[in-house]
């Protein structure tokens, strides 16, 4: 088995109409089947995400919901600790896109991080600028199925944002790196954030799939010999309601755009109102981030951060 999801097809490459109708249906069963069913090691927290304005003001005023919860989360990663484990921090970023992140978590981390390798499956214009600013960044134009043979041997840290969602054969990717955690007897980490099954009537055709506690398994279980996982459900009902109130609506079956370029601010302080509402009482979660620790010493993600 090479994916979590029973078929393949990717609405990023512009479907037919017929095979636009099949990848909702296979979306929607693939969401339902057993979709509570998991790992029965996989330990499950809901994040609670910090809203004060020292982390509000570092995020971007018209992030979609899912994307301010996960630069929150980024933010609130025990970054010290995870340094106090692995040593010098050394990241791997699949599905990298304009490179942003390199910086981004620079930043989160108080500068922190010694190197950070981007790879992505198209080469963008910024990764020269990026390259040029910061010497402790590079990028590589590579497919997530490739990666196996450019994973640099100081690599400690792999994480993807918003990427695996993307990935035909997302489990040949997490093979690949199962086989570099085999080969070490080093503390190696790992970070991954992607859309819950609540993204499929939010983002509409979007990727490859949305994941399940279910589907998550697949991926943790090819760990469990040296591993152990920590899944977060981010985000809940709330964020939902508004990210479809502001953003799907408009955007798809109203057609009149984007709500959060004409009512940026009113965007913003209901975002706000709608993460602490479901920090309180969370629902169907909006996203998740699903954290592997291989070859521990202490278990950074299992502690209360």
């Amino acid at each position: 088995m090479n994916s979590t999801s029973v078929h393949t097809l990717n609405a990023d490459e512009k479907l037919n109409k017929a095979n636009r109708f099949l990848w909702f249906i296979l979306n929607w069963a693939n969401n339902n089947f057993f979709s509570n069913a998991k790992d029965p090691a996989l330990l499950t927290r809901d994040f609670i995400a910090d809203i004060s304005e020292a982390n509000w003001s570092q995020t971007d005023i018209k992030s979609s919901p899912s994307r301010k919860l996960s630069d929150l989360f980024w933010l609130q990663l025990p970054w010290w600790l995870i340094r106090s484990e692995l040593g010098e921090i050394n990241i791997f970023d699949t599905g990298c896109g304009s490179g942003n992140y390199g910086v981004k978590l620079q930043s989160y981390s108080k500068n922190i991080i010694a190197n950070y390798t981007g790879v992505d499956l198209s080469q963008h214009d910024n990764w020269n600028v990026l390259e040029e600013r910061y010497p402790n960044l590079s990028f590589h134009r590579l497919d997530s199925a490739d990666i196996i043979d450019y994973i640099p041997e100081d690599i400690n840290l792999f994480i993807s944002q918003s990427a695996i969602e993307h990935f035909k054969n997302d489990l040949t990717y997490f093979k690949h790196i199962r086989e570099f955690v085999r080969r070490t007897s080093k503390s190696v980490m790992q970070v991954h954030l992607f859309p819950s099954r609540a993204c499929l009537k939010l983002n509409l055709e979007h990727g490859v799939r949305q994941y399940t506690p279910r589907t998550i398994s697949l991926i943790t279980r090819l760990f469990q010999d040296c591993s152990y996982s920590t899944l977060y459900r981010m985000g809940g009902t709330e964020c939902n309601k508004l990210h479809w109130e502001m953003i799907t609506q408009p955007l798809f079956f109203h057609k009149i755009g984007d709500l959060r370029e004409t009512r940026t601010q009113e965007y913003d302080q209901r975002l706000r109102q709608a993460i602490a509402a479901d920090n309180k009482k969370p629902g169907e979660p909006n996203f998740y981030a699903l954290l592997i620790h291989s070859h521990w010493q202490d278990a950074v993600f299992r502690m209360e951060w």
